[in-house]
């Protein structure tokens, strides 16, 4: 049978000559499947690399500026009334530790300080950990992906999915590098005078006191 034949609409019904007419759909269908499982692959790749950067990036490094940065402010801060109490004597010391304990109360003070940094670390220890369950979920999901595509024996372009991947996050982890430590950290935030003078007009217009 000639290929005139094949296309003949008087051709005769017969398995044999079914093939053109059924060949046809599995191709097709198989390659719409491959292409959407190309484009589920790269996304839920890209995501999972994404997360982890993110994740690394944010408790490891930006975590740890933070909380220096604040200890700084607080330190320059209190730097300054510290450096006023190293000429008092003895006698001014007490007087003034007498008058203070009418007002504050440094055992609460500190058994709160105590209870807040353990809550503090256990709430971040938290949000860490949550971090990480996203980043398992993405990666169970490119892993099922990957078992169903290698059970279909659907030709997918690894290499080239993964390194494209890669490469995009790298760029994109360098850029996010680059742009904190020359945009964001260097960013000015409020000054210890900013917070003196908040503090003396507070005193002023609610105490009364520093007038």
């Amino acid at each position: 049978m000639d290929e005139s034949d094949e296309l003949s609409p008087f051709i005769e019904w017969r398995p044999e000559n079914m093939k053109y007419i059924t060949h046809y759909p599995p191709v097709l269908e198989s390659v719409y499947e491959t292409r959407t499982l190309e484009i589920c692959v790269k996304l839920v790749l890209h995501i999972t690399l994404i997360s982890i950067f993110e994740t690394l990036f944010y408790f490891l490094y930006i975590s740890s500026l933070e909380n220096n940065g604040i200890e700084w402010t607080i330190s320059a801060f209190i730097n300054k009334a510290v450096n006023g109490c190293e000429h008092l004597n003895a006698t001014q010391i007490e007087k003034i530790n007498t008058v203070l304990k009418k007002y504050v109360n440094v055992s609460d003070i500190i058994l709160a300080g105590n209870n807040d940094e353990v809550t503090r670390i256990l709430y971040d220890k938290n949000i860490s950990e949550k971090a990480w369950i996203y980043i398992s979920g993405f990666t169970a999901l490119f892993m099922l992906l990957t078992i169903y595509i290698k059970c279909r024996r659907i030709k997918i372009y690894w290499s080239y999915i993964i390194l494209e991947n890669t490469a995009m996050v790298g760029i994109l982890a360098l850029y996010e590098l680059v742009f904190f430590n020359t945009i964001i950290y260097p960013y000015q935030p409020i000054s210890t005078n900013e917070i003196e003078r908040n503090m003396v007009e507070k005193l002023q217009n609610s105490c009364g006191l520093l007038q």
